[in-house]
């Protein structure tokens, strides 16, 4: 081989390596994370704090869409989303993660987020799309059932009343985590919220405690409203899946640490934006952070006695 032969030789290789190079400096430059579209259901205060740990968290532009409340201002506001091309849309509340949903079946390729939708498997949202992941409104099921024997030790047999269309897989995950804590768990499916009170009636004389599922089959106004007073009746500790719960008289309530959600989205953000992991692979989370919330009222109704250790524990204590 020739001086000449072997200069074309080594600037053809060059010029190859090159292009090979140079093409994935173009695509990182295009990739690099840009604006975030964070879209609200409506306009209530409590968005306010996930909407601000996250923006503190995420570090990168993000601007604010709201449905008002109205699913009808969706494609207007899905317009103007679109339209910027976002790197990711962090949607909160039912109406807004449902409405990114339908509004990127066709934009796959926008990755979208979701928060603060109670019992989330109601809209199916990662069904037919991989471009979505969420955080799940209820804390796992361990932790609710564990903050039942942290009001008293003595509980071993939980009931739990659900739908199968909503709820299957949550009951699976509880009755795991129960066996882990030496609980039992004794269930009863329904189909209606009619059921309800039957199948509370047939688990009262088996059970020492009873878990309130945002199971919407279950979770009706009047079906909670009776539980309160039946659990007083039958001096039953109960346990449900937010503070609003503890405030009608239930006696525990688990809630998720709203501001620590915008936070636990943000991490997920960069995971897809920055590490390119694929949200499908993600799913849906359980809230990372909880407030443990007792009504010591309704703890001396049912006459239970804590110790000032397990009153400690809890992060909210209601007295009304």
């Amino acid at each position: 081989m020739n001086g000449r032969t072997l200069l074309i030789n080594t600037a053809a290789f060059l010029l190859g390596l090159y292009a090979l190079v140079l093409p994935a400096r173009i695509l990182g430059a295009d990739m690099s994370p840009g604006l975030i579209a964070i879209l609200l259901s409506d306009s209530e205060a409590a968005y306010t704090r996930p909407i601000a740990s996250f923006a503190d968290e995420i570090q990168m532009p993000v601007k604010i869409f709201n449905l008002h409340g109205n699913i009808e201002n969706a494609p207007q506001q899905m317009d103007k989303i679109l339209a910027l091309r976002p790197s990711l849309i962090f949607a909160l509340g039912a109406k807004a993660a449902y409405t990114a949903k339908v509004w990127t079946a066709e934009h796959t390729e926008i990755p979208v987020i979701f928060a603060m939708v109670l019992n989330w498997p109601k809209y199916r949202l990662l069904e037919g799309q991989d471009n979505i992941a969420g955080i799940a409104s209820e804390a796992a099921p361990g932790t609710q059932l564990a903050s039942m024997t942290i009001a008293s030790p003595h509980i071993k047999k939980i009931g739990v009343i659900y739908s199968k269309s909503y709820s299957s897989e949550t009951i699976r995950q509880a009755k795991k985590a129960a066996a882990k804590l030496g609980l039992t768990i004794i269930d009863e499916p329904i189909n209606h919220p009619s059921e309800f009170r039957q199948a509370f009636k047939r688990l009262s004389d088996k059970i020492d405690g009873f878990w309130l599922l945002a199971d919407p089959v279950v979770y009706t106004l009047s079906n909670v409203d009776w539980l309160e007073k039946r659990c007083t009746v039958d001096r039953l500790i109960c346990v449900g899946q937010s503070r609003n719960i503890a405030e009608t008289g239930v006696l525990l309530a688990v809630d998720p640490d709203i501001a620590n959600i915008g936070r636990q989205a943000a991490s997920i953000a960069k995971s897809i934006l920055l590490h390119h992991q694929l949200p499908s692979s993600i799913g849906v989370m359980p809230p990372l952070g909880t407030h443990l919330v007792l009504n010591i009222k309704t703890a001396n109704k049912i006459g239970l006695k804590l110790s000032q250790t397990a009153v400690d524990m809890f992060s909210d204590i209601i007295e009304r």
